[in-house]
């Protein structure tokens, strides 16, 4: 028995020495910078790409400076690279020689993944980056089969093959689960641009096609989501300007490509960014369905979908691993220090030197021996439960409610309660000039007003709602608890709604109750307690206290008469709270949420769980083998698997 604690006690020694050592040694990986900020480059290269296709001069300096932010490995330098790829392919000989050659060392001396040689901190792995670095891979090694790329020591013919592989994952996670940035105003660009040139310009069928067909559900998602040519609805990932302002979203050029912005009052974005990849796409022409779709104005349309996958899916779907398939799911959600994948997280990261990488850093503490060979790391997660849990883009079940005068949209019932990140919960667009949504700020206003971040005052939540919709009515409860979060740095004792009165034509505060009018559209929030606008603002309309709850409802004159008449009826309804319980009346339709609990309508339970596709334009299940689309005398069918896209009139 001595012998068995000396040896107890020597083990224990050596194990707690060992653990101090890598304690220190984590302590002193030094964090690489994600980008020089000192360092001023315009490296917009779709102004070349543009002036080019429009047969003018262009800057030569805007090709040496993407070599020069590029070859550093910045973050973004996959974004440099669509426009740059569609200069090699379609305007070589419009070009210099000593461009040209710029342009090849620029990718020739690229890193493309994660596991190829190099530090850095550039983020490969979330859903639009993992297409962005692939796309461009492939691309380089067809234009330089031979040629031997001088970070990885392989040709082209090998990165090809390999970017090949991760490509085809790509398109198959989004055929069979949809985008985990779903209906992303900011990323969906980022999905279109290598796609576009994927279409154009990879030799290989299978890739085209494939392209095609997820190109065609990226559209349906743009044409479902949009209203009067704005695309802002609930959303995996979304910034402050493309929510609160419709004009000002990253897709805009894309969407006025495809539908005529005149009849809604508009003209055409002149935006030049990587969105022209798809302006100036020659292999690919957009549905007729889809188009009708987009025009569709008919009264009360209600689109659902599922898109994404819970964490508590991805075993199942044998997609926890070290894998390129499984952590480019696990990466896409955003999940890292989860308690199902934090082991996975730091042995990936360990595997493929990204200690150093300014993103992943925080995790470095997690990287100890004693916590991986017993297992902990998922222990510690659930018991100290980070913020950086909220960072995971979940499966959304998202409800959208159409009329000629508005759109309502939500990602219904979604992780009440827990963390926030970038994550945009419901949407309501009420002319091409208004949008509004509330949030729990997940940061103070500070003397500077609403800082850029993510989470931050405007973009994501501090933490969720419990939010649900039914046709032009959305309610939300929030349960803000008074003390923060492990690494959660502070936690809002208020929410508050974006409700831009300098937008609006009409907005009346009259206590709990605010209601504004654009047009003929009318939107009104009751809340619980007394709101008001923040000092200095104008659109930002707060309402203290941590238990608190936001009814919305839209209207117009077609439903309502006049303005007067629908304050009258939104007053009238009847609305209580207590304990976390909220029940609402309006239009004959009774509502009561529980927090975290059931959603009912006259008293019936609702199912929240939707199928892949429900609507009037198309009706899936998750992991569909096939779609057929129709709308308008239009249909589009699609068949990933045996590479079928058909469309045509009936």
């Amino acid at each position: 028995m001595k012998n068995l604690l000396k040896a107890f006690l020597v083990a224990l020694v050596v194990v707690g020495g060992f653990t101090a050592y890598e304690v220190q040694r984590n302590a002193a990986v030094a964090k690489i910078p994600a980008r020089d900020h000192s360092l001023k480059l315009d490296v917009n290269n779709s102004r070349v790409l543009h002036d080019l296709e429009q047969g003018r001069d262009y800057d030569s300096s805007v090709i040496d400076n993407t070599y020069t932010w590029v070859s550093r490995r910045y973050d973004a330098s996959d974004f440099r690279l669509q426009s740059l790829a569609r200069i090699l392919y379609d305007y070589r000989d419009s070009i210099t020689d000593a461009d040209y050659q710029t342009i090849a060392e620029t990718f020739l001396g690229f890193k493309y993944w994660m596991d190829q040689p190099g530090s850095d901190s550039m983020c490969y792995w979330s859903e639009n980056h993992q297409l962005l670095f692939a796309a461009s891979e492939y691309l380089a090694g067809q234009y330089w089969p031979d040629e031997v790329f001088s970070n990885s020591g392989q040709t082209g013919s090998e990165h090809l093959a390999m970017a090949r592989e991760r490509i085809l994952t790509w398109l198959e996670q989004r055929w069979l689960y949809g985008f985990t940035e779903w209906y992303s105003n900011t990323y969906y660009v980022e999905d279109i641009a290598p796609l576009a040139n994927l279409i154009d310009f990879a030799e290989d069928p299978e890739i085209v096609i494939k392209s095609q067909i997820i190109m065609d559900l990226l559209l349906y998602d743009v044409a479902t989501q949009s209203h009067q040519g704005s695309f802002i609805s609930s959303s995996g990932r979304m910034y402050a300007n493309g929510k609160r302002y419709p004009e000002r979203n990253s897709m805009q050029a894309v969407i006025d490509s495809i539908w005529d912005p005149a009849p809604w009052g508009r003209e055409p974005s002149k935006r030049v960014g990587m969105d022209i990849n798809f302006v100036y796409i020659n292999n690919y022409e957009v549905p007729a369905v889809l188009k009708a779709i987009g025009e569709d104005v008919e009264e009360g349309t209600v689109i659902k979908a599922s898109t994404g996958l819970n964490l508590d899916e991805l075993a199942a779907e044998d997609l926890i691993g070290l894998e390129d398939r499984q952590i480019m799911m696990q990466w896409a959600i955003e999940a890292f220090s989860n308690d199902i994948i934090i082991d996975n997280t730091v042995r990936y990261m360990r595997t493929h030197n990204m200690l150093s990488n300014e993103f992943l850093h925080d995790l470095n503490p997690f990287n100890l021996a004693v916590l991986r060979y017993t297992n902990g790391l998922p222990a510690i997660s659930r018991l100290l439960n980070p913020v950086t849990n909220g960072t995971a883009i979940q499966r959304a079940n998202t409800y959208t409610y159409k009329t000629p005068d508005y759109m309502v949209a939500t990602a219904q019932a979604y992780h009440p309660g827990t963390y926030g990140d970038q994550q945009h919960l419901w949407n309501a667009v009420l002319s091409r000039q208004v949008s509004v949504f509330t949030t729990h700020p997940a940061k103070p206003l500070s003397d500077k007003g609403a800082l850029s971040g993510s989470p931050g005052y405007w973009v994501g939540s501090g933490r969720f709602p419990h939010v649900v919709q039914d046709r032009n009515v959305v309610l939300n409860i929030f349960r803000i608890p008074s003390e923060t979060g492990f690494m959660e740095k502070s936690i809002q004792d208020y929410t508050h709604a974006h409700f831009p009165q300098e937008r609006f034509d009409e907005v009346r505060l009259d206590g709990r109750y605010a209601f504004g009018r654009t047009g003929h559209t009318f939107g009104a929030f009751v809340a619980l307690n007394p709101l008001h606008y923040h000092e200095d603002s104008s659109d930002d309309l707060v309402q203290p206290g941590r238990d608190a709850f936001w009814v919305f409802e839209a209207g117009s004159a077609a439903d309502d008469g006049s303005f007067d008449a629908f304050i009258a009826r939104v007053k009238a309804n009847a609305v209580g709270y207590a304990d976390g319980e909220l029940s609402y009346s309006s239009s004959g339709r009774e509502y009561v949420l529980r927090f975290q609990g059931d959603f009912t309508i006259d008293g019936e339970i609702q199912d929240l769980e939707y199928p892949r596709f429900d609507s009037p334009y198309v009706q899936a299940p998750r992991k569909p083998e096939t779609l057929r689309i129709e709308y308008g005398g239009q249909f589009l069918d699609l068949d990933f698997y045996n590479r079928v896209r058909a469309s045509g009139s009936r």
